[in-house]
């Protein structure tokens, strides 16, 4: 594979001078005919854009339903554009220089919303293009260097006049024999910024050519505002006696540094006084930034304290984006490495266990005896990328680290707290409580069951039979 970046010399700035002389291709090389397909297939989150455009002078050789004014503003056989109701921008410009033989493509990529970082565009120039120039920006090839104004003036109205097309991602050859290019947007397409690239390389402005492009990538919200890469939460266990802080951090593998830190102290979004702080700092050594699998970061975890603690555990785990690999953990320091002595977590632990990973690699875990008021201490490991990706596109997801510290509150009493047992209040209720006798020491009336139906029957029977044989003696 080949890298080019931008390139400004030799037989490229005479090839600059005549782009800007030959107008037809520099202001309005945009489609509107009939006959060309809307590529914009995205769908919730996901973003899926398609451009193709054919570039040939004999109109006859393009189609009718494509024809549109002269050939570089015909031939657009698919884009993704306004007038398609797209809210994104992805087109195939392309003209001739024919004084030097060469062919241009040019191509706009932007979009009224967000689009993560790791979004791809993959460029299919035609095999016989040869000699290759890429520029990542345009200022060099526009008139005033306004690029800006320049794309004010093609034919994407509203949506590129809302645009900065100020980014400049690199291309790398990933395919030499099809001249297949790639472009990795690490940055994403943020809100308002849009990018211009293009290709120049040989052809015979005599000949038929065609070039597609597509990009694929992951929008940072849908059509509904939902996010579309949510970000798991972590949670904290506080016992009695005890104390706890609780964080998250979020380190993008397109990024050169850590995202997001968030620390909270007894709960997750606690409110309370945060009094001590479980975090880490992240880089890459190589300097690379790849999203690969198997790719790596140094990461720093730490944990500082402004009250004492004794018997403290701290937990590290990596539920997305990365495992630990626990060949790579260095000794411990205390006080901690980084900003912790400058914030005033300058004391030392003591009794720090040697830190062990679990099966899974997710899991980091080691023990602390105790911690001072105001100490600190931190542990190095390498953090392994999986590669995750986001909805099936080329877009990785972020590593997530969860941080919790607990330990022991010194000179809380962790015994249970006796029970009063219950007693019978002085002054009985004034409804008797259902089936309680209403006086324990006086048996409570029967209940109205079949029981207590026979016995009253039983008495007055043996009543009748006594007075029957009273009744009989007086006759005798």
């Amino acid at each position: 594979m080949k890298t080019l970046s931008k390139i400004a010399t030799g037989s490229l700035g005479l090839a600059l001078l005549f782009s800007s002389l030959t107008a037809v291709g520099a202001n309005a090389v945009e489609a509107g005919a009939d006959g060309q397909i809307n590529g914009d297939r995205s769908s919730g989150c996901v973003v899926d854009w398609t451009a193709r455009a054919m570039l040939d002078q004999n109109m006859n050789n393009i189609p009718r339903g494509l024809r549109a004014g002269p050939y570089a503003t015909s031939g657009f056989m698919e884009s993704v554009h306004p007038r398609h109701g797209s809210q994104a921008i992805l087109e195939n410009h392309h003209w001739f220089n024919p004084n030097l033989n060469l062919q241009y493509w040019r191509i706009p990529v932007g979009a009224n919303y967000e689009i993560l970082p790791g979004a791809e565009l993959t460029v299919d120039l035609p095999d016989d293009m040869t000699n290759i120039q890429f520029f990542g920006e345009l200022s060099s090839q526009v008139v005033d260097g306004d690029v800006d104004r320049f794309m004010r003036g093609q034919t994407f109205g509203a949506l590129a006049s809302n645009l900065h097309w100020d980014l400049v991602p690199t291309a790398t050859q990933t395919d030499a024999a099809r001249n297949i290019w790639t472009l990795k947007f690490n940055q994403g397409l943020p809100l308002g910024h849009a990018a211009v690239i293009e290709f120049v390389g040989s052809g015979d402005h005599t000949k038929h050519y065609e070039a597609t492009s597509h990009l694929s990538g992951l929008r940072a919200t849908d059509e509904n505002g939902n996010a579309c890469s949510p970000i798991p939460e972590p949670s904290l266990t506080v016992g009695h006696c005890q104390a706890g802080v609780v964080g998250r951090t979020v380190f993008s593998p397109y990024s050169q540094d850590i995202d997001r830190r968030e620390k909270y102290a007894d709960s997750w979004h606690g409110t309370g006084q945060l009094w001590g702080e479980a975090g880490a700092d992240g880089w890459d050594p190589s300097r690379q930034y790849s999203d690969a699998a198997g790719a790596t970061r140094r990461m720093r975890f730490y944990a500082a304290t402004t009250r004492e603690l004794n018997n403290a555990t701290m937990t590290v785990s990596a539920p997305q984006g990365a495992t630990f690999d626990e060949t790579s953990i260095a000794s411990a320091l205390t006080p901690g490495a980084g900003q912790l002595v400058a914030n005033g977590f300058s004391q030392s632990v003591t009794g720090i266990s040697n830190p062990t990973v679990s099966a899974d690699k997710k899991t980091l875990t080691f023990t602390v005896a105790h911690m001072p008021e105001n100490s600190s201490l931190s542990v190095e490991v390498n953090a392994v990328l999986t590669g995750e990706k986001a909805h099936q596109t080329p877009t990785s997801k972020p590593m997530v680290f969860f941080h919790t510290l607990v330990g022991s509150i010194p000179g809380c009493d962790v015994s249970p707290t006796p029970t009063t047992p219950a007693t019978t209040p002085s002054t009985p209720a004034t409804q008797p409580t259902p089936e309680q006798p209403q006086n324990p020491k006086k048996p409570a009336p029967l209940a109205h069951t079949g029981a207590a139906g026979s016995l009253l029957v039983g008495l007055a029977g043996m009543s009748l039979f006594a007075g029957m044989l009273a009744l009989k003696r007086r006759r005798a």
